[in-house]
């Protein structure tokens, strides 16, 4: 990935981790057959790709609210072990952020 694209991107994100990984999430897709949003030379790589959408603002993320957390959860039937532990030792649950691409 080229230097200059990460520097831009982050100044958009704001958030290195998240910026992370938005541009994983979205070369996942793209290597697995999505189509770019941007046009592309041969030499772009998909990490380039992802963080030339993010930067000409093709691609927009949020976090989940936790109504959409819940939902996710009750259709995948997920148990989060964490977050029954955290319950037992009376903790707050960690808020889980998936991103929407």
């Amino acid at each position: 990935m080229k230097v200059e694209l990460i520097e831009k991107a982050v100044e958009i994100v704001g958030d290195n981790q998240l910026l992370v990984n938005i541009v994983s999430k979205r070369v996942q897709q793209l290597n697995h057959g999505a189509d770019p949003y941007i046009v592309t030379t041969p030499e772009m790589q998909c990490g380039d790709i992802a963080l030339t959408e993010i930067i000409e603002g093709k691609i927009v993320w949020r976090e989940q609210t936790d109504e959409e957390l819940a939902a996710a959860r009750a259709a995948n039937d997920e148990v989060d072990p964490f977050e029954a532990l955290a319950a037992e030792a009376g903790e707050p649950p960690v808020i889980e952020t998936t991103l929407t691409l």
